[in-house]
């Protein structure tokens, strides 16, 4: 079957980014890589085995399907599930080995008892709220609880982590201040922990900003995928981003000046032109608010988004192209020449975020051929 839209993933950029940041950390941190949400719209199935050969300590995960998928290639290192969890989908994920994230007493005592039921310990990770709201034991009651969670016979703590709301943003002191206070808050409960355990707090803005955050590993998201955490984070240059989104023209049309372009008529030329259809649209994450804002790259030109996005078509503006044809590719979202369509560009049209753009174009993965480049 032939698709006209393909997602490309540069495993050598994902290799390299890896290396890059691992190069940050102290030679005694874990390097744990965040591939939830199909690894960002960039493809579980790809990218799990080029982060093992990378020498990743290990991989977290939302969902079993995620977890069976990397069992299933063959990955031995350690799962950790980034979101609660109940009782029905632990039983079925036990056999993937996959840590759970527990942060409240209730969630514990369940997991305890299918611990006990199955006559095997649930490994855990204790979460602490420093601020999120989202997940966590709250300071006012966490060291009573987690003692009380230390006692439960169907569960095993093999760490204690915390995740920062702030650390994208440019203001760095509330963060500071909460990895002080989780800090002193694991010092105080060190006595009832084991004394193997695995403190972690750093996300991809902790772990560029924050190397005090480091501890004894660090989960590493958006950064991997070349992509800023956000635009107050700066970035090594030789991290580059990992995907491209690329198409095709399927037609191109005269159209005379003061014509009107796409459903509401919200575009008029003010000149002659000629405008190109490519084959996508909202339904294949290519969002109907980049209309009118954003640009595609055809033979290394930048053409502007004109009209609407439909569900299923994008109209652009090929006029100062000459000898543009159908078939010639379109970039959406990557590099072709010295001209760049970035996913914080894509995003700031959106009124989003570069996460948000990489998640929903990645959905093509399901859709059209992934390309990948080795």
């Amino acid at each position: 079957m032939h698709h006209h839209t393909r997602i490309c993933i540069n495993l050598r950029a994902y290799k390299n980014n890896l290396k890059k940041i691992a190069s940050l950390l102290s030679p005694a941190c874990r390097l744990c890589v965040v591939l939830k949400a199909d690894a960002y719209g960039h493809g579980l199935k790809q990218l799990a085995p080029a982060a093992h050969a990378a020498g990743v300590d290990a991989i977290a995960i939302a969902d079993n399907e995620e977890a069976e998928i990397v069992r299933q290639l063959g990955i031995p290192c350690s799962l950790i599930r980034l979101r609660p969890s109940i009782p029905e989908e632990v039983e079925e994920s036990l056999g993937w080995g996959v840590q759970e994230i527990v942060g409240s007493l209730d969630q514990a005592v369940s997991l305890s008892e299918l611990g006990q039921k199955k006559h095997s310990p649930i490994p855990v990770h204790l979460a602490m709220d420093v601020g999120i709201g989202r997940m966590g034991f709250s300071y006012s009651h966490q060291k009573d609880q987690i003692a009380r969670v230390r006692q439960l016979p169907g569960l095993r703590i093999v760490g204690v982590m915390t995740h920062f709301p702030c650390a994208d943003e440019e203001e760095l002191s509330v963060s500071k201040e909460q990895w002080s206070r989780f800090n002193q808050e694991v010092e105080c409960m060190k006595p009832i922990l084991p004394e193997d355990i695995v403190i972690h707090i750093a996300n991809s803005a902790a772990i560029l900003r924050m190397p005090e955050s480091h501890h004894h590993m660090v989960r590493l998201g958006i950064a991997s995928y070349g992509l800023s955490p956000s635009p107050v984070v700066s970035m090594d240059p030789d991290i580059q981003p990992v995907m491209s989104v690329v198409t095709q023209i399927m037609q191109i049309r005269d159209v005379a000046k003061g014509s009107a372009i796409g459903y509401g008529m919200t575009y008029r030329l003010d000149r002659d032109s000629r405008i190109a259809v490519l084959p996508i649209g909202y339904a294949n994450g290519y969002l109907r608010a980049f209309s009118n804002k954003t640009d595609v790259l055809i033979r290394g030109t930048r053409c502007p988004v004109v009209g609407r996005i439909s569900m299923n078509m994008t109209t652009v503006d090929v006029g100062r192209i000459p000898d543009v044809q159908p078939g010639d590719d379109a970039v959406l979202l990557g590099s072709q020449g010295a001209q760049c369509v970035s996913a914080d560009e894509l995003a700031r049209c959106a009124g989003t975020i570069n996460y948000e753009i990489a998640c929903l174009l990645g959905n093509i993965n399901r859709e059209y051929r992934i390309t990948i480049e080795h």
